[in-house]
């Protein structure tokens, strides 16, 4: 028996289909391994210090560490008298040679106060009445921490007054220290100078027994 087989002639017109490229093995890991981006560190977030009530411009550049025209070139200030309560100050980077203490030094911190029933005492410069009246002029002080046993705690002007505190001991509270003469009590302290002292322009420092400043106020 004969097979008969019919071979149709191919049209010449058909296209073979083109062969799918094949993958290695390398190009398949290598497209697996992820693509390394940059990552940017973030901006350092800028120091700021809000201004509590009987701050002064001083005190804080003392705080800080940085020199009183730093601080204020740093926030645009030309009179260092606009401080608020409440106010947000920019504090400004510290350099060597800036005439401030370099980064690699902090600041020396006064000597603490004695620290009575747990709490240090928190004693202000809270402001003057009076000046330049003998009669009228005071300085009035705050504390708002712990009892602060005052005695050779000392007010001065840097020009050459100088008030010592006597055997005094400020709990939670206020205290005025009248220039003039008088009887201390609890709440008021005499100088007994025969003139007055706290003039315009002048800045107080208040420091404790051992020289460190807790506090200073300029007089407007």
């Amino acid at each position: 028996m004969f097979l008969v087989m019919t071979i149709w002639d191919a049209d010449p017109q058909l296209e073979l289909p083109t062969p799918m490229p094949t993958l290695s093995a390398l190009d398949v890991a290598a497209s697996a391994v992820p693509t390394a981006t940059v990552t940017r560190a973030p901006s350092p977030t800028p120091a700021t210090y809000l201004v509590q009530a009987g701050d002064t411009m001083n005190a804080i550049a003392l705080e800080l560490g940085v020199s009183v025209e730093a601080l204020m070139a740093a926030n645009g200030l030309t009179n260092p008298d606009t401080l608020s309560a409440g106010q947000v100050l920019l504090v400004p980077e510290i350099e060597a040679g800036d005439g401030s203490q370099a980064t690699s030094a902090p600041p020396t911190a006064a000597p603490a106060p004695t620290v009575v029933n747990g709490e240090a005492p928190r004693v202000e410069i809270r402001g003057v009445a009076g000046g330049g009246n003998l009669e009228e002029e005071v300085v009035r002080l705050l504390n708002s921490g712990g009892t602060a046993n005052m005695a050779g705690w000392t007010l001065d002007d840097d020009q050459g007054h100088h008030y010592t505190f006597p055997a005094f001991t400020l709990h939670n509270g206020a205290v005025s220290v009248h220039t003039k003469a008088g009887v201390d009590t609890v709440i008021d302290l005499y100088w007994g100078l025969p003139e007055a002292v706290w003039t315009a322009g002048k800045t107080i420092t208040l420091r404790d027994a051992a020289g460190g400043v807790q506090s200073t106020f300029h007089i407007p």
